[in-house]
């Protein structure tokens, strides 16, 4: 069976860590595509975003990207008038990659408790985050065929293995965790840089924290017709533990 090649990646932080982007990538040859799950910028620096783009042109033609918490709002214009990257920002496309087809769903994401940043600077900001997490909900649950789901935050605490737990909940959400595993869904998230687990899977569902950080490298991952072929980190089979999954207090015993 055909399958195509994917890099997946998050929280590059160009200028931050390009150099170790541009090492990392420089041997791997092309890809099908490329997805990248957030902060690509640094503090929204567009030169950064600049020399990454043409680092990532080597890659492949097919780049998609959802904005980071540091992909800054006001910033969003200019990168996506630089061209060459397809940004998603709570959107759903549709591409056939090599014969594959694949139902991509992009988004920032939500947290489950908004940062003390996001909630002196950032008007309704726990009503936002409620709105997506039921908009991606239906999203998912609306199609049976197979789905990338490419988010910044994660979507799952527990990919977050490394962290403090005591961040975890403004480093994602759990809310999602029992709609992906319930569909035909590859997650791809970051945000998490101190991830020791990059991957975890139920059934034909896969959630994979992409982030850059901590391994200093890409994900590689192949799939074909009928989902996940391979993904280049060791990935965990867990239970699927329905709606909601374990509390935050499970964690922290």
């Amino acid at each position: 069976m055909v399958a195509i090649r994917v890099l997946a990646t998050a929280d590059i932080h160009s200028p931050k860590y390009f150099t170790r982007f541009r090492e990392a990538v420089k041997n791997l040859g092309r890809f099908d595509l490329v997805l990248l799950a957030g902060d690509l910028m640094e503090d929204g620096k567009i030169e950064g975003l600049k020399i990454l783009i043409n680092e990532l042109r080597k890659l492949s033609d097919n780049v998609i990207a959802v904005p980071g918490n540091e992909d800054y709002e006001e910033v969003m214009p200019r990168a996506k008038s630089l061209g060459f990257i397809r940004w998603l920002d709570d959107e759903v496309i549709r591409v056939n990659v090599n014969g594959i087809p694949l139902r991509i769903v992009g988004s920032r994401g939500s947290l489950e408790r908004p940062t003390t940043w996001q909630l002196k600077n950032i008007p309704h900001i726990t009503e936002t985050y409620k709105r997506r997490v039921e908009w991606l909900k239906n999203t998912l649950n609306s199609s049976r065929e197979l789905t990338i789901l490419l988010i910044h935050y994660a979507p799952s605490f527990k990919t977050l293995e490394g962290e403090d737990p005591r961040i975890w909940p403004t480093l994602g959400v759990r809310d999602l965790e029992s709609t992906i595993f319930s569909n035909n869904v590859i997650a791809i998230h970051g945000h998490a840089h101190e991830s020791t687990l990059r991957c975890v899977k139920s059934g034909k569902s896969y959630i994979i924290n992409a982030a850059f950080t901590n391994i200093w490298r890409p994900i590689i991952i192949e799939i074909d017709a009928g989902g996940l072929r391979s993904v280049s980190v060791e990935c965990r089979e867990i239970k699927h533990e329905g709606k909601g999954g374990p509390s935050i207090l499970d964690f922290m015993k």
